[in-house]
């Protein structure tokens, strides 16, 4: 069975995944929380 063309390398003209911004991880107040909750787990 032949080897089909675009496993031979980088093509420049197919569109590259990017990762998904989380809307809930990316808000001030989840990483205002976030910031809290590691402070508290560090002092315990």
């Amino acid at each position: 069975m032949a080897e089909p063309d675009y496993l031979e390398g980088d093509c420049d003209e197919l569109i590259k995944p990017k990762k998904l911004i989380n809307p809930v991880k990316s808000s001030r107040n989840h990483q205002d929380l976030h910031r809290e909750l590691l402070m508290n787990q560090k002092r315990s």
